[in-house]
């Protein structure tokens, strides 16, 4: 019988096997040199931590089995590594008819009105918001309130998008090492970005008049 060690993988304790630990931790020390000390790599590095402790929980279940070689070397091919990033950059766009990633229904925070019902729906059917808002309001005019029941359950039942893998999800794309970097990163340019507009507008001149 293989020795265990226990660990914490952000905020969650696991059973490890030895052989298993002395992978894990190798392939987490190269992944905190790539992505630097700085706050957007520890926060890069925080996403990817969580969506291991995803998988490791999803893998272990009820009976919080310990964690396997097996189970670290399908972690890392599922995730990647910073050297297959060179490559997969080269490759070329799926081709058209190819399977993408099957979506999964959250409410998104990022296209936020009331619950984000809508914005997660746009997300699922790849339609532009507006257009599910309209549809959700000429129901609700024309049903006799059904509709707006039925923004109620949705609200209720559908989680909202919080983490990376969540928003990764509710796009289509893969929950890889190089996915959730190009996320935050996006993330982060996008503020950047809202920050410099507002900057520029009027009110905000004149507010510094």
């Amino acid at each position: 019988m293989k020795r265990t060690l226990t660990i914490n993988i952000s905020g969650t304790v696991f059973h490890i096997e030895e052989d298993a630990y002395e992978a894990l931790q190798k392939y987490m020390v190269i992944l905190k040199n790539y992505f630097g000390k700085d706050d957007d790599g520890k926060e890069i590095f925080a996403d990817i931590e969580a969506r291991i402790a995803e998988i490791f929980t999803e893998k272990s279940g009820k009976k919080n089995q310990a964690i396997t070689l097996e189970w670290v070397e399908e972690l890392i091919e599922t995730l990647g590594t910073p050297e297959n990033f060179s490559e997969e950059a080269g490759e070329e766009e799926p081709l058209a008819g190819q399977k993408s990633r099957k979506r999964k229904l959250y409410r998104d925070p990022e296209q936020t009105v009331i619950a984000g019902v809508c914005g997660g729906l746009a997300a699922y059917f790849e339609m532009d918001p507006v257009v599910i808002r309209l549809i959700v309001v000429l129901l609700a005019l024309f049903t006799s309130g059904a509709g707006i029941l039925v923004y109620l359950l949705l609200w209720v039942i559908v989680p909202k998008a919080v983490t990376t893998t969540q928003r990764l999800e509710m796009k289509g794309e893969e929950v890889t090492i190089k996915n959730i970097e190009k996320f935050l990163k996006d993330e982060v340019n996008a503020v950047k970005e809202s920050y410099k507009k507002m900057r520029k507008s009027r009110f905000f001149s004149k507010g510094n008049d």
